[in-house]
């Protein structure tokens, strides 16, 4: 059986640019989603179909692990990279069947990642609700005894070895 792979973090930790460093290397036996490709509604929208944001994000989650299942995982180890909560990742592979899942955080310091955002031209994404969901996210992974890349001090082909060591 493949193995899937959750790659997380808030915006600025680096993951997305770590693994588009893996696709170009093409690694073999390797299928990459991104959680935002589907697209990602107003938080009016949100609450509106979903009642809340973190509903949202619950059911997409689930969306996912169903598609990654059914159209990748037979072939392919899976990474999906993006923003959810570990116990969204837990419910939904739990529902759906997969038993072979790993959640790896990519973390980083508030002060790179302020800087990371403002350098790719998201200055409003650097605020303390960020920061306190990347806190979020590194208490939950830690509590679950989640594998954690700092990328603080790594440049990104540096984050995306870590990853491939992971995977």
């Amino acid at each position: 059986m493949n193995k899937l792979y959750f790659a997380i973090g808030a915006s600025g930790a680096g993951k997305t640019a770590a693994i588009k460093v893996l696709e170009k290397r093409r690694m073999l036996n390797l299928q990459v989603c991104y959680f935002d490709s589907i697209g990602v509604p107003s938080p009016e929208e949100m609450i509106k179909e979903y009642g809340s944001a973190d509903e949202w994000q619950r059911m997409k989650t689930i969306d996912w692990v169903r598609k990654i299942k059914t159209d990748y995982l037979p072939d392919r180890n899976v990474v999906l990279d993006g923003q959810t909560r570990p116990i969204f990742i837990e419910e939904a592979c739990e529902k759906i069947g997969i038993d072979l899942y790993e959640i790896i955080l990519f973390d980083c310091s508030d002060d790179i990642r302020k800087q990371r955002l403002v350098e790719r031209g998201h200055p409003y994404l650097a605020d303390k609700l960020m920061m306190n969901w990347a806190k979020y996210l590194r208490e939950e992974c830690i509590s679950r005894g989640c594998k954690i890349i700092d990328t603080s001090n790594l440049s990104i082909d540096q984050g995306a070895s870590r990853l491939s060591d992971y995977l």
